[in-house]
């Protein structure tokens, strides 16, 4: 399916890609992003954008506001990590997904709390662990950051 512009969601029928949305049969996708607090960092974080599976009524409500720029009045409303992080996590993980400021992608929080993400969200992680979690998925990161 190729990527369309984002007003493809709105002015079509059936199944839709874009950078934002995702339409297929009746699953619905919204983009997202999950923070991993950076250990020893005074807050800092590292942001992996992902994909929230979410209900076809979170998701028209999503879409109702979205051109308003009030998505943020949506509040938290249940979702699915639609990712998988780490990547033997097994299918879609249960999470929360919050609503942010204008322009802003909704966040995703981990409700499974026995589950090694929300650990990670919960706990952080120091570079070494975040540099493994993202060598897993290809991205030999470490050889940029050790060897400049």
């Amino acid at each position: 399916m190729p990527v369309q512009d984002n007003t493809a969601v709105f002015a079509t029928d059936g199944d839709v890609l874009t950078e934002d949305f995702c339409r297929f049969g009746s699953l619905r996708f919204l983009r997202a992003v999950l923070a991993i607090p950076l250990a020893d960092t005074g807050g800092e974080e590292f942001i992996l954008g992902t994909w929230a599976g979410v209900s076809e009524d979170v998701f028209d409500d999503y879409l109702d506001l979205f051109e308003l720029r009030e998505i943020e009045s949506m509040g938290s409303r249940p979702a699915w990590l639609s990712n998988q992080i780490p990547p033997e996590s097994g299918g879609p993980l249960a999470c929360m997904l919050h609503m942010r400021p204008e322009g802003e992608y909704p966040e995703l929080q981990v409700s499974e709390v026995n589950h090694d993400l929300a650990r990670m969200q919960e706990l952080g992680l120091d570079l070494d662990d975040l540099l493994g979690v993202l060598h897993a998925y290809g991205h030999d990161l470490a050889s940029l950051v050790y060897d400049s």
